[in-house]
């Protein structure tokens, strides 16, 4: 039961350790008992305590208190043995009975009580000396009866139709449409989240608004279907039944590949539903066939409906979070940082979500000897971080990380606020230039995001060697399009020897090997070890103008020379191999803020004066949009604009002005034989182009427009038009440049948009 406590005028219970789930009926019954020994009843509110707090006050204190002493009442007529007449009156026990089941029925469903004082018959007694007590009990039953149908409470279960329904309304719960869980409701004075971005649609007609809530810091993610909405009644019904009934069946059935289970339940329901609506004569509709096989998988087969619609949001969330059984589900969204929903799991469909996603991986083994799990769930495209006892204090946990199938771009950044439009110009430009670099921040800033979406920008003309742990690098998206993508995957970090001598899968081995293959990329994904630190080190200082991307742990560069001074052993001197080191950070403008993962500061190895220059900060403002992404080595204000489709290249040619050249630049110059302002140009002109990706999105609202297909089509046609211009001595008149390619990302964008259009038309949903 739960622990009951008084506190001042506050009745507390504390549920934590309640053997009943909350708000069941034996969890309401049960809380009543306790409610009714009681010897005050006089209590401002009514508190909950649970994996969240929950309390009444007000008119509904009084609606549970003023029934609570209505119990009492009868229970002290209960207790009167006058009540029942003579106890040789052959109606004493009847009597006695109905009068002890009335009283429990009181703390189960007071339409119980209500039924058995209408039914209740006895018959009238032959001998006038039990008459006075049969007339004095029917008038108490009656008494009872009419007292009852007063309360507030028999009012509201009337209404709602149980005792468990009327205390999840008292709650502002409800329970779930087709699983008997609960979930919570939107607090009274909620509104809608008045910025761009906080309503949009999801596939199978889900809808997603971000509301402000009275008292909390986040925001609530709220999720609506109107056709659902719209799917007869009777359906839902027999959708809440074959969920029921198939749950439990799944786990005893046979297949092949537990990833295509999903697909083949949802086309089967699908079935099932239509042929079930013609046999009863209910209209249905295609689209209401497979949205409601759709949700009868997710349950069956899935991860639960709720978290299921959430991983069709690929484009806004990062992160799934479930601390443990009925706690709040809640999620990160990549603009709006960390959201709440409404939605709850309780143990049975826990032990399902753990169920589904372990039964994907057949190696993977989780009980008492094994409770922490990592694995891929591959049709979401999910990394699945499951941990129960005895690693945790009883509850099971789940931190599910929905992984993009495409990689960001810096037009998606763009998006963000992550850096400005020059800064990804002069990125990609670096990146294609073959610089290395080191991607630095602490844990979640998004350093394995940002190196895979540099891979776009090393192109298809190298190979690119993805090392280590890539789960969260999309290489088969790559490889789709035309990328010459060879993965190697090395000893984990905290098993390599110190020497990394120990195996021939240590990283040093693998990039050493990689290496004498060719020329290549290699992308080296959460450095941790010594051995791994040093090998990069020695591979950068023994092989100069070897490209590498890696990326580690770090929040600035005295940060990163203790580490290889005083942890690894490894002279400080030795980090001026690396050609660039690119620091990011997670800021926020208040407490209700999103949540920016942005570059804070770039730096570059000037190796002749044995120091690292900084290239671009992030100066922060009021807000996001007042901040500025400054490129320290120009003079030129206009660079620095979040955005720069409106410059003119022609103008920045005759008027560009240089604080300092960057020293990875001039070395890249003096391998090119390119002037360090053509190229700085160059960096204006792509940052131009991605800004010019993001506003057709803006305009037009599609997706693609910032992924990876569209992006790859015109940075591929923007090089090339370079190419083009580009006389013997390699400069390029940007001027020219401006004139020819408004044409060319017009009729690129032209051609997209109309596909676009076609395939939105073609789409059920």
């Amino acid at each position: 039961m739960c622990e009951m406590n008084i506190k001042g005028n506050v009745l507390v219970f504390d549920c934590i350790n309640s053997p009943y789930e909350f708000m069941s009926p034996d969890f309401i019954s049960n809380n009543i008992r306790a409610m009714v020994t009681l010897v005050r009843t006089d209590f401002e509110k009514i508190r909950y305590e649970e994996q969240l707090v929950f309390e009444l006050e007000g008119e509904k204190v009084d609606i549970v208190m003023s029934y609570i002493r209505f119990v009492k009442q009868v229970e002290k007529l209960v207790l009167d043995k006058k009540l029942y007449g003579r106890e040789d009156d052959d109606a004493y026990e009847l009597r006695r009975k109905t009068m002890n089941k009335l009283y429990e029925e009181l703390m189960m469903n007071p339409l119980l009580a209500e039924r058995t004082i209408i039914e209740y018959n006895e018959p009238q007694p032959t001998r006038a000396a039990f008459y006075e007590a049969y007339k004095k009990y029917k008038a108490w039953l009656n008494g009872i009866l009419k007292k009852l149908r007063e309360t507030k409470m028999y009012s509201l279960v009337k209404e709602k139709g149980d005792m468990r329904k009327a205390f999840i309304h008292l709650l502002n719960m409800k329970i779930m449409t087709f699983v008997d869980s609960l979930e919570l409701l939107l607090p009274e004075g909620s509104s809608k989240l008045d910025k761009k971005g906080a309503e949009y649609d999801l596939n199978y007609g889900f809808k997603i608004t971000l509301y402000n809530v009275p008292g909390s810091e986040s925001y609530w993610y709220i999720i609506t279907n109107p056709v659902l909405d719209s799917v007869n009644p009777k359906i839902i019904d027999k959708a809440r039944e074959l969920i029921s009934r198939e749950m439990p069946a799944i786990k005893g059935v046979q297949v092949k590949d537990y990833n295509m289970l999903f697909d083949e339940k949802k086309r089967e329901y699908r079935k099932y539903f239509i042929e079930y609506a013609g046999e009863n004569k209910i209209d249905i509709t295609p689209q209401q066939a497979l949205l409601m096989g759709w949700i009868c998988a997710s349950w069956v087969a899935g991860l639960g409906q709720p978290i299921e619609i959430i991983s069709l949001d690929k484009r806004n969330v990062t992160d799934i979070y479930i601390d443990a059984e009925n706690a709040p589900i809640y999620l990160d969204h990549a603009v709006f940082g960390i959201c709440h929903t409404v939605y709850r799991y309780n143990k049975k469909l826990v032990d399902q979500l753990f169920y589904n996603i372990l039964a994907t991986d057949k190696s993977v083994s989780y009980g008492s000897q094994n409770p922490i799990v990592d694995l891929v769930l591959k049709r979401l495209n999910m990394r699945c971080h499951l941990q129960g006892p005895p690693a945790t204090f009883g509850e099971r946990q789940g931190a599910l990380r929905i992984m993009k199938e495409t990689p960001f771009t810096y037009a998606e950044y763009l998006r963000y606020k992550s850096f400005s439009a020059f800064f990804a110009g002069y990125d990609d430009m670096m990146v294609f230039l073959g610089s290395s670099e080191a991607i630095l921040g602490l844990k979640g800033v998004g350093k394995t995001s940002f190196t895979a979406a540099k891979m776009i920008a090393i192109g298809t003309k190298m190979r690119i060697i993805p090392i280590q742990d890539i789960q969260e690098i999309p290489v088969s998206a790559y490889r789709k399009r035309g990328f010459h993508i060879g993965v190697m995957r090395s000893m984990p970090s905290d098993q390599e020897m110190e020497t990394g001598r120990g195996s021939p899968l240590s990283l040093v081995a693998l990039t050493s090997a990689t290496l004498r293959m060719g020329d290549a990329a290699l992308i080296i994904n959460e450095v941790r070890s010594r051995a791994a630190i040093q090998g990069i080190i020695n591979l950068l200082n023994t092989q100069p103008g070897v490209f590498v991307l890696y990326n580690l742990h770090a929040q600035s560069l005295k940060d990163i020379r203790d580490r290889l001074e005083l942890v690894f052993g490894i002279p400080a001197a030795s980090m001026f191999a690396t050609d660039r080191y690119t620091f990011l950070k997670k800021i926020r403008f208040g407490r209700k803020s999103a949540t920016y993962r942005l570059l804070g500061k770039a730096y570059e190895s000037d190796i002749d004066n044995k120091k690292f220059v900084e290239v671009f900060a992030f100066e922060r403002g009021d807000d996001i949009d007042d901040s500025v992404c400054r490129a320290r080595f120009v003079e030129n204000e206009e660079l620095n604009k979040w955005l720069i489709d409106d410059i003119s290249l022609g103008d920045l040619q005759k008027n560009l002005k240089l604080k300092f050249i960057p020293p990875a630049l001039k070395r890249r110059s003096d391998e090119r034989g390119l002037s360090p302002k053509q190229m700085i140009l160059q960096a204006a002109f792509k940052g131009k182009v991605y800004s010019q990706i993001y506003r057709a999105f803006e305009k037009h609202g599609y997706f693609e427009l910032i992924e990876m297909d569209f992006v790859l089509e015109v940075s591929s046609r923007a090089n090339k038009l370079l190419k083009s211009l580009e006389d013997e001595m390699g400069n390029v008149d940007y001027a020219k440049v401006d004139d020819e390619w408004e044409d060319i990302f017009e009729n690129i964008l032209t051609h997209n948009i109309k596909m676009l259009e076609e395939k939105s038309k073609n789409n059920d949903f």
